[in-house]
């Protein structure tokens, strides 16, 4: 199977930094944080071996992975996977952007 690139939106990317620097600085440490990496990385390396992984949303183009009180939010753009969104599900809701709209 050929594996896939996959390309972090700035806005993902924005997103996962922050939680990344929140958990820091809640914990005092970074183990977590690492922990956390780690779980995206076997996320990311299955995801670009097998782009279906993630269920359908609503508007029928992008997918979900649900990561236990994450969501990573993608699209699959030809020959790529585009993440759009690292969403922490114990945010509020209102302040999640609209997938549409999102910069790439």
């Amino acid at each position: 199977m050929v594996k896939r690139t996959i390309i972090w939106s700035k806005q993902a990317d924005y997103e996962l930094k922050n939680t990344l620097i929140f958990h820091n600085l809640r914990n005092g440490n970074t183990k977590y944080s690492l922990r956390l990496l780690d779980q995206i990385k076997q996320i990311m390396d299955a995801l670009s071996e097998n782009e279906f992984i993630g269920r359908l949303s609503e508007d029928k183009r992008t997918r979900v992975i649900v990561m236990k009180v994450y969501l990573i939010f993608y699209e699959i753009i030809e020959s790529e996977i585009h993440i759009l969104s690292f969403w922490d599900n114990r945010q509020n809701p209102e302040n999640r952007i609209d997938k549409k709209n999102a910069t790439k």
